[in-house]
């Protein structure tokens, strides 16, 4: 099970938010020869317009103004900004006394903390090597991250509820692997360059992809699951099917318990043949 522990480390390496410095332009420097100030010289209105022009057109044009100023970004910043990570919510906290977390809502991972300020329209982290993010009138652009917050959350992947009446021939076929979930955490499979796919036929399942290999393997149906057990040297990992009720197979492999968990989310090539309830 040395690749399960590879999945672990791979995702957690994944929450890292790597930011890039770039060397700010050097103003330009040097005299410069002040140039002569020129009289402008208008044409009547009548001239401009050809001369032939209705009235209406010479009347001034009274353009419409902002009821209230744009608020320096000092006093626009604090609050919660909502960004995505790898299909993952990323969520930057900024309260008003100054201070800030990076965390990821509803996950149990640890949170990311400091101070923040402002200097013109820019945001500075006190977190080593981070960049500064711009501020916009809506948004933060975290350039360097390649990431925008804004004050909505972004729609991710929620898995459904559970299908719990699972007898053998529901999920005949095969089956590819869209999301992974770890700490409560969901990131997109690609981002992980997880190719993990299942072929099943009744109780037979070929678990194939990078992470394990080619793993033939025998699953019990029982109380609307299917498990089996995948042995490694001394390493033992419980393996569990479950189907949701939007036709997503849950595969979850355990190693020591729900805390040492990966969770592979599936979708099949084709209709499964498990009558799933209707909505």
């Amino acid at each position: 099970m040395k690749k399960l522990f590879v999945v672990l480390l791979a995702l957690a390496l994944l929450l890292a938010l790597a930011a890039c410095g770039e060397e700010p332009l050097a103003p330009e420097t040097g005299p410069t020869e002040p140039a002569e100030a020129v009289e402008p010289t208008e044409p009547a209105p009548e001239e401009a317009l050809g001369g032939d022009a209705p009235a209406a057109l010479l009347e001034p044009v009274e353009y419409p103004r902002l009821e209230e100023p744009l608020l320096p970004a000092a006093s626009r910043v604090p609050g919660d900004w909502y960004a995505l990570h790898q299909g993952a919510i990323l969520c930057l906290s900024l309260s008003e006394d100054g201070a800030y977390t990076l965390s990821f809502p509803g996950t149990d991972l640890e949170e990311s903390r400091g101070t923040w300020t402002v200097e013109s329209n820019q945001l500075f982290l006190d977190s080593e090597g981070t960049e500064p993010l711009l501020v916009l009138d809506e948004s933060l652009l975290w350039e360097s991250a390649g990431k925008v917050f804004t004050r909505e959350k972004p729609e991710t992947y929620v898995p459904a509820e559970l299908f719990y009446d699972l007898q053998p021939g529901d999920l005949d076929g095969l089956w590819i692997c869209r999301f992974l979930g770890v700490g409560g955490l969901t990131v997109y499979a690609e981002a992980m360059s997880d190719d993990t796919v299942l072929y099943i036929e009744g109780e037979n399942v070929a678990l194939g992809g990078s992470f394990f290999g080619n793993v033939p393997l025998t699953f019990a149906y029982e109380n609307g699951a299917a498990t089996a057990a995948l042995s490694e040297g001394d390493t033992l990992a419980a393996l569990t099917l479950r189907l949701q009720q939007d036709g997503v197979l849950r595969l979850t492999v355990e190693t020591g318990g729900p805390a040492n968990s990966v969770v592979f989310y599936l979708s099949p090539e084709a209709p499964v043949n498990a009558e799933l309830p209707e909505g």
